[in-house]
């Protein structure tokens, strides 16, 4: 494959976030738009059940995929604004040279060929819920079943940021890098030119997408440091007591590999942001910094709520969904997965995966007036925290409803290995690599 430059990679992805599709109105059933998205979009006629699904991360993709394999001939169009899938992914692995961009970067072309489903680069714009029919900015399209995968929207107001100019520089000066395309290439030259002080990386409370990853990035990046031997420190400060997952594994790693380049800050909810001073106030610390990105809480894109489907008692502001088959309440014919869904599932890729199966398989169900049985989706973490060694540990966690407390607790299965191995390091790679082969090859 032929080699892409961060040059040409940034004109590619120029505009593109993932899961960023906006919204322009609110409601289940709105007003008809006028203009070119008044017409039909350009897509063939069919006779099959046609199901849309908005959004090509990795719940969209799964849906999209797994949709075509039902025992159901259903007409599958993936709606996704951007022209490139980037994975979130291994994207730490990017940071630290292991892997080359090529590695996350694949076709949502050669994924619809795969999958045998069409794909319309465009954005949803508008959703009638009551006449089934999706306005994106290339036409609408009518459905018999729609699944919204749209990822997560950051909440900078979390950390007490809320005029728009300070938000903004966070964004643009102190990306998160959480958000596949531009933020992650902007985070790689920002560690690449990055030459002494402290490197500030934060993780937020609540459910934020793939737990382990933050601590994964503040061991690749403190062992960049450390390789150049820069007079350099990671400053991660984490709302939690301990690491959200591999607790012993992240904390010995640390401690071990980098003792002189990665401060750990536990308990430290943060406060507030002065972006323009550089500083970041906690309870007890007003630290000061060089560099960095700033991780705020995530929300549900904002899709969910302009559309009306969020849930007012989520924190999050996630869509309210019947936790087993994903459908909005009331709604048979939405379905909400991914990064935008209310359980407090891990917001990874494997959980990503395993959902998409399960929605694509409650849509046949219920297309052939049946229903389809709740299974756990597997949360598979592997984190390479010496990414010169290739050595990583892995959390495997798997969910179940107890009857009892009427809540979400971990299965008796869910187990993490806490060693770091080269063993784990290939399986880190092998897994990246079966994932994109099944999507996209």
């Amino acid at each position: 494959m032929k080699k892409i430059s961060r040059r040409g990679f940034g004109k590619l992805t120029a505009g593109s976030v993932a899961g960023s599709l906006v919204a322009s109105n609110a409601g289940a059933a709105s007003a008809k738009p006028s203009g070119p998205i008044s017409r039909p979009a350009d897509l063939p006629k069919t006779k099959k059940p046609r199901v849309v699904v908005v959004g090509g991360g990795w719940a969209g993709l799964s849906i999209a995929q797994s949709l075509r394999r039902q025992s159901v001939d259903f007409d599958v169009i993936l709606i996704e604004r951007r022209s490139t899938f980037i994975s979130h992914p291994l994207s730490n692995l990017w940071l630290g040279g292991v892997v080359n961009l090529d590695t996350l970067t694949h076709s949502f072309l050669d994924a619809a060929k795969a999958g045998d489903y069409a794909y319309l680069n465009a954005s949803l714009v508008d959703l009638d819920r009551e006449k089934h029919r999706a306005f994106t900015d290339q036409g609408y399209i009518d459905y018999d079943y729609i699944a919204l995968a749209p990822g997560i929207d950051y909440n900078y107001a979390s950390m007490g940021v809320k005029d728009p100019a300070a938000v903004q520089m966070l964004k643009t000066q102190y990306p998160a890098g959480f958000v596949s395309g531009s933020e992650h290439i902007t985070l790689k030259r920002k560690v690449e030119e990055f030459e002494k002080g402290i490197f500030i990386l934060t993780a937020p409370p609540g459910i934020f997408r793939c737990t382990a990853s933050v601590y994964e990035r503040a061991c690749i990046l403190a062992a960049t440091f450390k390789r150049r031997k820069l007079s350099a420190k990671v400053l991660l400060i984490d709302s939690r007591n301990v690491p959200g997952v591999n607790s012993a594994g992240f904390l010995a790693a640390f401690n071990e590999l980098y003792k002189d380049h990665l401060e750990y800050m536990p308990s430290s909810p943060i406060q507030r942001i002065d972006p323009e001073a550089k500083t970041i106030h906690t309870e007890f610390d007003d630290i000061k910094f060089a560099d960095g990105a700033i991780y705020p809480r995530v929300r549900a894109a904002r899709m969910i709520e302009d559309f009306g489907l969020s849930d007012p008692k989520s924190a999050q502001m996630e869509a309210h969904i019947d936790p087993f088959n994903y459908n909005i309440i009331g709604d048979e014919h939405t379905y909400v997965a991914g990064d935008s869904r209310p359980m407090p599932f891990s917001k990874s890729a494997s959980v990503a995966r395993g959902e998409g199966v399960h929605v694509a398989k409650v849509i046949a169900a219920r297309a052939k007036g049946k229903s389809a049985t709740w299974v756990t989706p597997e949360s598979v973490c592997y984190s390479m925290v010496d990414p010169d060694a290739k050595l990583a540990i892995v959390s495997k966690s798997y969910y179940q409803f107890s009857q009892v407390t009427k809540q979400w607790e971990f299965a008796p299965e869910t187990n993490s290995i806490d060693e770091r191995s080269n063993d784990l390091g290939k399986k880190t790679l092998a897994w990246g690599e079966s994932q994109f082969r099944d999507l996209f090859s």
